[in-house]
């Protein structure tokens, strides 16, 4: 009775250890069997679609390096009138300057005013008579020597040299005040080589933009 007992045990064992083989089997196989596809997402709609190049650029168009005068303003005066020596030129500009200028002579060579006025070794003095006439509504104030320029024949430009000359004064030391209206002479006062010529003579406003007289000397 003992060794049927025992051999109906080792049966039973062998049974239980091949149905977990058998379970073992299973599970490996499911384990490295392939997982079924995925279906594909489709992407929800953007709240904000991307713009094209087009219409980005038109929405946003490039800077400009171009000024644009505003509403109400006008461009300065700007330009150059140009006349010979004698005429009467308009000089204008942003500050409300508006002038009617006349070169009325050009004294070449000039004599200093006194003994200490004398130009320097090689040259010799040469002074520009204008007559400044206000036509704005204010007064005019200015310094002549400041706004005079002169080119010489080798075409260098030169400006104003302080010391007075004869029969001729530098308006008040070169100020320039004059009413509306009213009318200022004087003389400016050059230091030029002597092997060169004055060929043509400028008045402007040196601080604000605008018009310049110009005139050519014969």
């Amino acid at each position: 009775m003992m060794g049927h007992g025992a051999s109906t045990q080792t049966s039973t064992a062998s049974a239980a250890l091949a149905a977990a083989a058998s379970l073992a089997a299973v599970l490996v196989m499911a384990s490295c069997s392939p997982s079924p596809p995925h279906p594909a997402r489709t992407p929800a709609p953007s709240l904000h679609p991307a713009r094209t190049t087009s219409a980005a650029a038109a929405a946003e168009p490039a800077a400009s390096t171009v000024g644009t005068p505003s509403p109400g303003t006008s461009a300065p005066p700007t330009g150059t009138r140009t006349g010979q020596l004698g005429s009467t030129l308009p000089v204008s500009d942003t500050s409300g300057t508006q002038l009617e200028v006349t070169l009325t002579k050009v004294i070449d060579p000039a004599s200093g005013a006194n003994s200490y006025s004398k130009p320097a070794s090689g040259k010799h003095f040469v002074g520009v008579k204008l007559r400044v006439q206000n036509q704005a509504s204010s007064s005019y104030q200015n310094n002549a020597n400041n706004e005079t320029t002169i080119t010489l024949s080798n075409g260098k430009t030169l400006h104003a040299n302080y010391n007075p000359i004869a029969s001729c004064g530098n308006f008040d030391n070169g100020q320039i005040n004059v009413k509306s209206g009213a009318t200022s002479t004087g003389c400016v006062t050059f230091q030029v080589p002597k092997s060169s010529k004055v060929i043509q003579v400028s008045y402007r406003n040196t601080v604000f933009p605008g018009t310049t007289a110009q005139w050519s000397v014969p």
